[in-house]
């Protein structure tokens, strides 16, 4: 028997991991997408994106990761 998570009793960076480590689990993304979408200070982005707003999002995800 698989054991069932209480996604809204993890914080967000547990929630993440989670997701990161069980990609196919639809209500965890869902649950965390819906948390990021309503957490303030999330930087969102609203419509296309061109190629320096393409590098300029790489460039802070690579800062992000590594530290």
């Amino acid at each position: 028997m698989t054991q069932k998570h209480d996604f809204q009793q993890m914080n967000r960076k547990e929630l993440r991991t989670y997701v990161l480590a069980h990609r196919q689990d639809d209500e965890a993304l869902r649950i965390y997408m819906e948390r990021l979408h309503n957490e303030s200070g999330v930087i969102r982005q609203t419509g296309g994106l061109n190629e320096e707003d393409l590098n300029q999002l790489e460039q802070l995800i690579k800062r992000s990761v590594n530290g």
